[in-house]
């Protein structure tokens, strides 16, 4: 991680505004985590994770660089958006949906206030062999 901070601190040096997005396998909050407590503990336990203290320090490495996570910028208090659902537990089907957000949209401070919508596409689940992440988006006026 130490040449995409270099790479971020670069960025920063710079005027402009920046997005960083992507798969990240981190859920930044707890409201992020739609696996069950039992689940969550267990994952912990055996390191199986997108939320152990150094994943998500590393996290904290790139949002004290300036840079917000979208989604829960707009949506701080929503725990029942996910953008990863495990096959094997079926957890795109459950409803409520079991799932994580890992799946993140960054934007530097600049532009954070011209955010004005985030969200996740379920709609391409229903496609045939589709992945076990779904698309996430956000619209900024510029």
């Amino acid at each position: 991680y130490a040449d995409l901070m270099a790479y971020l601190d670069e960025l920063n040096e710079q005027d402009g505004h920046v997005v960083i997005m992507g798969d990240m396998n981190i859920s930044p909050t707890d409201k992020d985590i739609g696996i069950g407590p039992d689940n969550a503990k267990r994952w912990l336990r055996t390191g199986k994770c997108s939320f152990l203290p150094e994943e998500r320090e590393w996290l904290g490495q790139v949002e004290s660089r300036g840079y917000t996570d979208v989604f829960r910028y707009l949506h701080p208090d929503d725990a029942q958006t996910f953008s990863w659902f495990d096959y094997r537990s079926k957890g795109f089907e459950r409803e409520p949906k079991r799932g994580l957000r890992i799946d993140l949209i960054m934007a530097s401070d600049s532009l954070l206030p011209k955010a004005r919508e985030a969200g996740v596409s379920y709609d391409f689940r229903g496609m045939e062999r589709p992945s076990d992440h779904c698309p996430v988006w956000a619209t900024f006026e510029l």
